[in-house]
């Protein structure tokens, strides 16, 4: 991805910079701090300090850092080799550099809709209990 942050609707989120919220950003978002919340933007790349918790929907993603919980690439996802992907992701095409890590559920973004949910011993007792007879 170019260097695109000083073109209007992008965003930089500078090491050592915690935010929270919900963001919409039309072009590229880097983040060198940290994000929690929402985040739906073109591109996206996250640094090796970069931490990112939260549903996050973009175009394409670069990932050198950390991401948690929902990752939608539409088009294209690279996790590097000091990336780490914990949660479900999906992508419409995707690169993991040698030691890049994902943690969860990963499948193709035309398949995002179809995945299943997961439930617990315990969320299936209490929906047995739940059900008339």
């Amino acid at each position: 991805m170019n260097d695109r942050t000083n073109e209007a609707g992008c965003i930089v989120i500078g090491e050592g910079v915690s935010v929270s919220g919900k963001f919409v950003v039309p072009g590229r978002a880097v983040i060198n701090g940290s994000l929690e919340g929402e985040l739906q933007a073109d591109e996206i790349l996250v640094g090796a300090q970069g931490k990112l918790v939260g549903n996050i929907k973009v175009r394409k993603a670069d990932v050198f850092g950390e991401v948690h919980d929902t990752l939608l690439a539409s088009e294209h996802l690279i996790i590097r080799s000091t990336g780490r992907v914990n949660g479900n992701a999906s992508y419409g095409e995707i690169e993991i550099e040698r030691g890049g890590l994902v943690q969860g559920a990963i499948v193709p973004a035309k398949a995002a809709v179809a995945v299943p949910i997961v439930l617990k011993p315990a969320d299936i007792a209490n929906v047995d209990s739940k059900t008339p007879s």
